[in-house]
């Protein structure tokens, strides 16, 4: 696991141009959504501005996880010279389209069945809340939180009692450990949509095959994982009043979520894929692993 997350690091570092689309991508969805908020006014309008959301997200993804899975196999090509690797590298760009033409519609399901997933498992915490823990608030505590300001909301906290504040903790301790399960499970949803199935309802239940084939593994990089986003968390929140350090934090959020998917993507193709190897003409060759 150790030489895997090397081996992420140096693939992240050659193919860090591969953040340009994300933060093109986040710069246009701003802008957009200060237009849409502005112009919609009715249903109709709003479920155009949805569905254009939509259409824009399966675009950017699917171009670019694809764009991830070549990236890794041109880094761990071999090149006689480093301005061939370079080459390699700045034409991933080009391979953006084929990636959007195969995963586009991949992608589009991603989102609904997350969704539904998500409805799902939404229920199932209520269910299980509501049998093993109970109600925390009264009716009318439950009004007063709905239109509570974050302040107000604080105070009102303190002014729970003492049997009302362990349900609240074991509320979020269920919400925790279900979400975390919940995403656990999804974890190689994409790397088996993009290498192995692009139906994206049989890659699911592929994925989460493949997570018991290697649990031990699994869980250990999860758990990497959890900690990377629990460290970016923690400092991104004392970045948020100063300006020039919240731009570094901002570079550090997607030099980890690069990391992140490049460390799941190899850990996928190690594990579950064969071989490819790159060379410096850029022809990929197959190995059985």
């Amino acid at each position: 696991m150790l030489k895997l997350l090397k081996e992420s690091f140096r693939i992240t570092n050659d193919c860090i141009m591969l953040a340009i689309p994300l933060v093109l991508f986040m710069w246009i969805l701003s802008f957009y959504l200060g237009y849409a908020n502005k112009i919609v006014d009715s249903p109709q309008e709003l479920i155009l501005a949805a569905v254009t959301i939509l259409f824009m997200a399966g675009a950017t993804f699917s171009g670019w996880f694809y764009t991830i899975k070549k990236g890794i196999e041109v880094s761990k090509g071999v090149y006689v010279l480093d301005k061939d690797r370079t080459k390699a590298i700045v034409s991933l760009f080009k391979l953006m389209p084929r990636g959007i033409g195969r995963y586009f519609l991949s992608f589009i399901g991603i989102f609904f069945i997350f969704k539904i997933c998500g409805i799902g498992l939404y229920f199932l915490i209520n269910i299980i809340g509501t049998n093993l823990i109970g109600a925390v608030y009264t009716p009318e505590q439950a009004s007063t939180i709905l239109t509570s300001t974050p302040q107000e909301l604080i105070e009102f906290i303190g002014t729970l009692s003492a049997e009302q504040l362990v349900k609240l903790r074991l509320w979020n301790l269920l919400i925790f450990l279900t979400t975390t399960v919940f995403l656990f499970a999804l974890m190689f949803w994409i790397p088996e949509i993009i290498y192995s199935t692009p139906n994206p309802f049989v890659a699911l239940f592929k994925s989460i095959a493949k997570i018991f084939k290697r649990l031990k593994k699994s869980i250990c990089l999860f758990i990497i994982l959890a900690i990377l986003n629990t460290i970016t968390s923690i400092v991104s929140t004392f970045a948020l009043n100063h300006p020039l350090l919240y731009l570094s934090i901002m570079v550090l959020i997607f030099y980890y979520l690069i990391y992140s998917v490049v460390l799941i993507f190899s850990f996928y193709r190690e594990e579950f894929c064969e071989t490819n190897i790159i060379n410096n003409n850029g022809n990929e060759n197959e190995q059985k692993a």
